[in-house]
């Protein structure tokens, strides 16, 4: 008897996924926001990982696509974070609500413009 089986496999990737999803929606901080993200990621590629070992056998098609993931990974944790460099930079904080405000003008602007 295996420990390691497909159920287990995609039970601990849909865990990764949740935990992940969860810090999505609760996490106010933009870094860990993005930290959320990579690691609903890392469930994404265990479970492609664990169905090219148990239904594919010898196909590399579940590496290709491995790889591939972990292309996006790597470009998504670079743009995220030089953006949340310069949001900081600019605005000296890192929050999701700074940004929900980034496009909003205040009062004396709008007067001023027209």
């Amino acid at each position: 008897m295996t420990f390691l089986t497909l159920s287990n496999a995609l039970t601990v990737s849909l865990v990764l996924v949740l935990i992940g999803a969860f810090g999505v929606l609760r996490r106010r901080n933009l870094i860990l926001v993005l930290l959320s993200v990579e690691i609903m990621l890392n469930g994404v590629n265990l479970s492609l990982i664990s169905f090219n070992y148990f239904l594919w056998g010898a196909s590399e098609l579940g590496h290709y696509l491995y790889m591939l993931s972990i292309g996006v990974a790597a470009v998504e944790a670079a743009v995220g974070l030089a953006m949340v460099i310069v949001l900081f930079r600019n605005h000296r904080d890192v929050t999701r609500t700074r940004i929900a405000r980034l496009g909003e003008t205040s009062e004396t602007e709008a007067g001023a413009g027209a």
